[in-house]
């Protein structure tokens, strides 16, 4: 029997199992010299029940991708840029701050006033009368400032950008972590039901006591109950991963990558070149990242709406221009130039041109002034706040980033053969008769813990690439 299960574990059977030939494979080929044909019978069930369990061993360490579709992480991230309400309402303020600039740059309208005074008698005056704003020094600092506006809106915007690309892509790795563990509690549950059927089988032939079908079919419970909590997971995580990249609940969802694919078989993100000293290279990545360059166009915006301010209170200028008529008419009667009789009336016209100057005597706008002085220092603040956090961000993700594959290489390379192993020597010894079914199942157990173990590793080390990405102020 020990040559049986031998030939099931190993050579033909295992290969066959992961070069995708099939299942079938472990229980072909297998030849078992026994005295009787009872005997032979009972090696044949046992080695199926065997093959089944090292079936799920086998497809645990590889998952089937079932879930392959057309798309990729980065074009999700993509399609978030594009379709998410959150970024075209904040892309709607930099519009609006673009109409700003517009509005800085106009010249004041002109004011144009006009009357009419009736007096007793034949007597009138008409008066027509504008005045236009020079704006003498005002209007350079008005555009200034809404520029700086605009920039540190659209760098606003850019960090927005950056952290939903982050939260996306952070948001496909939980969803691509669910359905490796959907994967692995499909395969184990099958691999369940077929062990529980050939054990009532055997129970059914009395070969074995009807407890271990009874545990066979506890396990094949437990295992369908955790596939349905991890489906649930699954499908939320989908769920929450269409509304940030901005699609409709019908809408499919689509990704083709699988999570060990993303986490072993892509580096990260390639570096930039280094510069003359690493002083030169973190300065470069934190003044790279957009939260940082808004921080900085604030400060100027600061400096702008100072100026602003500034001017606000000089003098200024408006030109001033009337025209007027005027009639007077009397009841009395008198000689013109040639002695005729004429009334006593005419109309006179005047013309005034001046000037009405703004004096800043009292009012010099030193509120105003003061007021965009403390908000630069508080912009000045919150840039050197910006800049040590982002100090921090790119150190902690570096340091996380390695060590997060350093574990996964661990699980990968070693413990996960290792606990397979264990399960091999279980599945042999329980095909000889030495241990009990309980322990068996227990050793599984343990290696789907491994395997769930695995799973989480690998989301967090896809959560320190991206947040390592992140930190970069890396978007697309």
């Amino acid at each position: 029997m020990r040559a049986g299960v031998a030939a099931a574990f190993t050579g033909v059977g295992v290969a066959a199992a992961f070069t995708g030939v099939g299942v079938a494979a472990p229980f072909t080929g297998v030849t078992c010299h026994r005295g009787t044909e009872a005997r032979r019978r009972t090696q044949r069930t046992r080695s199926l029940c065997v093959s089944v369990s090292l079936w799920l061993v086998i497809s645990g360490s590889c998952p089937a991708n079932g879930y392959a579709q057309g798309g990729t992480i980065e074009q999700l991230v993509a399609t978030a840029l594009e379709r998410s309400p959150d970024l075209r309402a904040a892309r709607a303020a930099i519009v609006a701050a673009g109409g700003q600039v517009t509005q800085a740059g106009l010249r004041p309208n002109p004011t144009v006033s006009a009357s009419r005074m009736l007096m007793t008698g034949q007597q009138h005056q008409t008066l027509f009368e504008i005045e236009w704003p020079l704006d003498l020094s005002r209007r350079p600092a008005r555009i200034s400032a809404a520029q700086q506006a605009v920039e540190a809106t659209t760098l606003s915007v850019q960090d927005r950008e950056r952290l939903l690309a982050a939260t996306v892509r952070e948001q496909a790795g939980r969803l691509l972590a669910t359905r490796r563990n959907v994967e692995i509690m499909n395969e184990a549950l099958t691999a369940a039901r077929r062990m529980r059927e050939l054990l009532d089988s055997r129970v059914t032939e009395g070969e074995i006591p009807k407890l271990d079908a009874n545990i066979a079919a506890v396990e094949a419970g437990r295992i369908e109950a955790d596939l349905t909590l991890a489906q649930a997971d699954a499908d939320a995580a989908a769920i929450e991963l269409k509304a940030l990249a901005g699609l409709r609940p019908n809408e499919p969802l689509v990704l083709r990558e699988s999570l060990e694919a993303l986490v072993r078989a892509n580096p990260g993100p390639a570096p930039p070149a280094l510069p003359a000293s690493p002083a030169q290279a973190d300065a470069s990545s934190i003044a790279a990242r957009p939260d940082v360059r808004e921080a900085t166009a604030r400060v100027a915006l600061a400096d702008a709406k100072i100026e602003q301010a500034r001017r606000e209170g000089r003098a200024d200028m408006s030109v001033v221009a009337n025209y007027g008529r005027e009639g007077y008419g009397f009841e009395q009667r008198g000689f013109d130039s040639a002695g005729r009789l004429v009334p006593v009336a005419g109309n006179f016209h005047s013309v005034e041109i001046g000037a009405s100057l703004m004096l800043p005597f009292r009012n010099r706008n030193q509120g105003a002034v003061a007021s965009a002085e403390a908000e630069r220092s508080g912009e000045q603040e919150v840039l050197a706040a910006r800049q040590l956090a982002a100090q921090a961000d790119i150190d902690a993700a570096v340091v996380r980033d390695r060590e997060a594959q350093r574990a996964v290489d661990i699980y990968a390379t070693s413990l996960r053969d290792l606990s397979r192993q264990n399960v091999d020597v279980q599945l042999e010894a329980y095909d000889l008769g030495r241990t009990p079914l309980t322990d068996l199942l227990a050793e599984q157990r343990r290696y789907l813990d491994v395997e769930a173990a695995y799973t989480s590793m690998l989301a967090r080390a896809w959560d320190a690439r991206v947040a390592l990405r992140r930190a970069r102020g890396e978007v697309r």
